[in-house]
């Protein structure tokens, strides 16, 4: 099969398009045809390093790539609940149904020994894809492929953090620090799809306009002057029920001004650095909640298929590249030229497209 490979760490030019064995099913193992994939800042800073994920033995060539959906093409021997022809999207973290945590069902992006699809295993960036058959999640017909895997990284991080853990509703005042990133942009759609005002901060003047017309209630440029109390106003006068922080240490150095009492706060990303300053004893008195977690469940990608479906919700695509451009379209989400998703489609029209 064709596929996007890399034979080291490095910047674009490691990417190569090569000729590589197509996967095959194991018994519980669903095939998948590859008709989109996305680009995410996680397949990009593992390209480049390896994101603390790989050691020195890494096996290289390597396929990335978080985010895949197409059709299924190949069933292992105990698979019943797919079948080849079913259109779906994947979801990306894989368990070992082995440690305390999958013993006890607890949420899959808690287990112990995760690998996640374009990291510890080939992802997106081929034109076939192999995951078990827990990992897959089954498409309606009226959703597009490039929409759907818009969704398993992005749309899944933001919807675990509002609904799942922060329930965001009507009624709240949402703050999203970061909304001009992909997940950012996601998390303003899902706030205001929840019923809730929404104020995103964000570093670049024309995609602040989009997350606008998008739907947020306004937008404020981070580091102006007063960004703090033009961020208040728009909330109303007073700090946010709850913040939806992918930034990290510029949030958490602000914390008490940004929310009001009683916030709920998700946390999942760390752009302006990992490491937090915060008064605990302001936290506590101020009844904050304060929920730090990984991505999301496969639930939620559920959840997010039947918004699509019913028309409820449609992911953003900046624009689609084919499979050999693949380091330009990283090299643009790296340069933050991309607003929404970057899509590539392995899937050749001549081989047999899909919509």
């Amino acid at each position: 099969m064709r596929a996007m490979v890399f034979r080291s760490f490095g910047g674009p030019e490691v990417l190569e398009l090569a000729d590589v064995p197509t996967p095959r099913s194991g018994p519980r193992d669903v095939v998948v045809r590859v008709a989109a994939a996305t680009v995410n800042r996680l397949d990009i800073e593992f390209r480049q390093t390896g994101f603390g994920f790989a050691g020195a033995d890494f096996p290289f060539p390597h396929v990335g790539g978080a985010d895949a959906a197409g059709v299924v093409d190949e069933v292992g021997s105990e698979v019943v609940e797919v079948a080849p022809g079913d259109r779906v999207v994947i979801y990306p973290f894989v368990t070992c149904g082995r440690c305390e945590p999958c013993r006890n069902r607890w949420p899959e992006n808690t287990c112990w020994n995760y690998q996640l699809l374009g990291v510890q295993r080939w992802g997106g960036y081929a034109e076939y894809s192999c995951v078990p058959v827990a990992n897959v999640v089954s498409l309606p017909a009226s959703v597009a492929f490039q929409h759907a895997a818009c969704l398993p990284i992005s749309y899944v991080t933001a919807w675990h953090g509002l609904v799942n853990r922060a329930a965001v509703g009507p009624g709240d005042r949402v703050l999203v620090m970061g909304g001009t990133s992909a997940t950012g942009t996601a998390a303003v759609q899902i706030a205001r799809l929840r019923g809730a005002h929404v104020v995103a901060v964000g570093r670049t003047d024309w995609k602040l306009q989009r997350l606008i017309e998008l739907g947020a209630h306004a937008a404020v440029r981070l580091g102006d002057e007063g960004w703090i109390a033009k961020a208040r106003d728009a909330l109303g006068g007073r700090g946010a029920t709850v913040l939806f922080d992918t930034l990290g240490a510029v949030t958490w150095s602000n914390v008490h001004e940004l929310v009001d009492r009683g916030a709920r706060v998700a946390v999942c990303g760390r752009t302006t650095g990992p490491e937090l300053q915060a008064n605990l004893l302001w936290l506590y008195r101020n009844v904050t909640t304060v929920f730090f977690y990984l991505s999301g469940q496969r639930r939620d990608l559920v959840e997010l298929v039947a918004c699509l479906e019913r028309e409820l919700l449609r992911p953003v695509v900046h624009r689609e590249y084919p499979l050999e451009q693949l380091a330009e379209a990283q090299r643009e989400v790296a340069e933050g030229k991309v607003f929404g998703k970057a899509v590539v489609r392995p899937w050749r029209e001549d081989a047999g497209g899909a919509s």
